[in-house]
């Protein structure tokens, strides 16, 4: 069995077992977009950094892991990274390499080969600093001295300033040695890279979630240390998250797109539907159904059709994000389903965009009420009329309510009849007064068990 066919399919052991077959259930028809990637990579002549960009809660994570376990059935070498979950003590380089050596190991000492050229070259890249503190910390453990006793600081300060004369004096002469130790790693992890067949992949993940130093060093290390054919990074993100990474390391008036630019060789967006496109709407409600479906329960029954209805088209006003449509469904379940889905969804939706207007929302606080009407209503009411098929008459009604609240106009029969119509379900009992939705409401509210008192 030649070495590429030994490779094919190997990744870390355990890291993404639990995809059984890759895109089961895409709603977003996202399998498209990674067939064009794998095809791109395959036809690349030299190595590679991609960035899948999309916002919190879209689905970048889903996106990647399911994409690398595609690239596994096909051949690939693929490594999964969660960057957020490594060690940042660590220099980045000795994580990269520790992961290809486990990836490209052959089983006939390519791992080891890999191991010992990258131990050689990061011995040679431990900073300064470090050492010095390193060799501080044993020469006072070795005397029985207190790390922290002041005579031992001077005494120390004074070998450390010979010490760092002597280093740099010696760095400077093994300098050259330095530079082949730097070309004898990227030529032994290359010519064990080519010979892999297929690219090989690493995904790396939550990299803009990390500490800002730590994620900037993660690229630069790629760029300096595994730029070559046949390798490829690939790296889910919120671009602006590592934007402000870039900021933060080199300051706030840095251009941070043309520094990534340096490093990554194209970010590549997310397919996502215009807001008012009648495929986002149904691939919206699709992924609602798929919720419920993964819960046992039978997407037919009317309240959870209202629910459905309802959902989705606060998803796609206000919008929510993928991950908040699931909690959104997820905490509706959790409730047991309470009644009047038309009053659940405005809470649940409030719960988890606008937490902090709740409580004060059910004390009749005109401060509250005032910035939701005439703010965050008034913008879906106005984005509802461009919505297809959008159930506009129930935002109205919800905004109505509310502008009468603010207004103590506690008897209008017009606002009272919109809200009974439009709002609640039809075989509600009959509503006579304002001061009763205000009442059905902080009901529905006890019911979602929203932690909420009065």
């Amino acid at each position: 069995m030649n070495r590429s066919a030994r490779l094919a399919g190997r990744m870390p052991e355990n890291a993404l077992d639990d995809i059984a077959r890759p895109f089961a259930g895409d709603l977003l028809e996202r399998t498209h977009l990674a067939d064009r990637l794998t095809t791109y990579i395959d036809r690349l002549r030299e190595g590679a950094v991609i960035a899948i960009d999309a916002s919190w809660g879209e689905g970048k994570t889903w996106f990647a892991r399911n994409w690398a376990a595609s690239l596994q059935r096909t051949g690939h070498p693929v490594a999964y990274l969660d960057a957020f979950c490594q060690n940042d003590e660590l220099d980045p380089f000795f994580i990269i390499a520790a992961e290809l050596a486990i990836l490209l190991d052959d089983g006939q000492g390519t791992g080891d080969t890999i191991r010992g050229e990258a131990a050689r070259l990061m011995n040679a890249l431990v900073p300064l600093t470090g050492r010095l503190a390193a060799l501080k910390t044993v020469a006072l453990q070795a005397s029985g001295t207190p790390l922290h006793d002041p005579a031992a600081g001077k005494a120390s300060f004074r070998t450390a300033s010979e010490d760092t004369e002597n280093w740099i004096e010696n760095r400077l002469r093994a300098y050259p040695s330095e530079k082949a130790l730097f070309a004898n790693f990227r030529q032994s992890l290359g010519r064990i890279v080519a010979a892999s067949g297929k690219p090989a992949v690493i995904v790396l993940d939550e990299l803009d979630r990390c500490r800002p130093s730590f994620a900037i060093r993660f690229l630069e290390r790629i760029r300096h240390y595994f730029d070559m054919p046949n390798l490829v990074f690939v790296l889910p993100v919120t671009r602006i998250q590592l934007y402000e990474a870039v900021k933060s390391v080199y300051g706030p008036d840095t251009d941070a797109g043309a520094y990534l630019h340096k490093f990554v060789n194209f970010f590549l967006s997310l397919p996502a539907f215009p807001q008012n496109d009648p495929s986002r709407l149904a691939h919206i409600r699709a992924f609602i159904g798929a919720v419920f479906t993964r819960h046992g329960m039978d997407t037919t029954e009317k309240k959870r059709q209202r629910f459905t209805e309802l959902m989705t088209a606060w998803a796609a006003l206000v919008p929510l994000s993928l991950q908040e449509i699931e909690r959104a469904t997820t905490f509706y379940i959790f409730a047991d389903e309470p009644p009047e889905p038309g009053i659940a969804t405005f809470l649940i939706v409030l719960k988890i965009r606008k937490p902090e207007w709740l409580k004060p929302l059910l004390e009749n606080d005109r401060q509250t009420l005032a910035a939701l009407s005439q703010g965050f209503l008034s913008k879906i009411v106005a984005g509802s009329r461009k919505l297809p098929m959008s159930p506009d008459g129930y935002f109205n009604a919800l905004k109505t309510f509310f502008d009468s609240e603010t207004s103590n106009r506690m008897q209008d029969r017009e606002v009272i009849n919109r809200f009974q119509n439009d709002v609640l379900d039809p075989n509600s009992f009959y509503i006579e007064s304002l001061e009763e939705i205000a009442y059905l409401i902080r009901m529905i509210a006890g019911n979602l068990n929203m932690d909420i008192t009065g």
